[in-house]
């Protein structure tokens, strides 16, 4: 019965995908022809590179032979979309104020997601039951801050190549990145509290989304 109900659930997301996989790239190509236009080449160059998410995605399905997943990959999308188009392209970082927080604490749910996916995967002859659930839990606590970690990393190591302070050192130090990572933190412990609520039988979009794609890639149900 729950597998029916996650699978019916992921279908009608197959067509949400196709809708999606659309407006992200006319959504760069809009940020493109602004930044062409304003002459800025740091927005222009970012625009163009998002394009590249949608063969990615089609690539790794091929190589990894992945099936299913259209939950998942519209999550992609919308992320995508708000953190790399509008957040990093359309500069709204810079632009609007506590947008790089809320992106940020996002990525601790978007992370967290694909995290229980991957757990689901890496054990996929064993249900969650058998695993322990606080195994589970805390699996996706340490694979989402270490995402951010490894998130911050790369900002600090592309400042000098694209020629901007990413990280805001000059005018807060630590502050912008330690509270980056506290945002990322309050994200990811509220996806654990619905991964904790799911034990109880409880039905949400991270753990359906995350599930679904197991159970369509060979993990067995609870």
């Amino acid at each position: 019965m729950e597998r029916e109900r996650l699978m019916k659930k992921e279908e009608r997301f197959r067509t949400a995908v196709r809708a999606a996989r659309v407006l992200y790239v006319l959504a760069g190509a809009a940020v493109a022809v602004c930044g062409a236009l304003r002459q800025n080449s740091y927005s222009l160059i970012n625009a163009l590179c998002t394009f590249l998410l949608v063969p990615a995605l089609w690539a790794a399905r091929r190589l990894l032979r992945w099936e299913g997943g259209w939950q998942i990959e519209l999550f992609v999308y919308a992320f995508a979309c708000l953190g790399w188009t509008l957040g990093g392209a359309a500069e709204c970082y810079e632009t609007i104020p506590h947008f790089d927080k809320l992106v940020h604490m996002l990525s601790g749910v978007f992370v967290s997601m694909l995290a229980l996916a991957l757990f689901r995967m890496l054990e996929r002859e064993r249900p969650i039951a058998a695993q322990g659930k606080a195994t589970a839990c805390l699996f996706v606590l340490f694979a989402s801050m270490a995402v951010a970690g490894m998130f911050e990393l790369c900002e600090y190591a592309l400042a000098p190549l694209v020629g901007r302070d990413l990280q805001h050192v000059l005018d807060t130090g630590v502050s912008d990145t330690m509270g980056d990572l506290f945002v990322c933190l309050v994200g990811t412990l509220a996806s654990v509290a619905l991964l904790i609520r799911s034990f109880r039988g409880k039905h949400d979009f991270l753990t359906d989304a995350a599930n679904a794609f197991a159970l369509q890639n060979g993990a067995r149900m609870a």
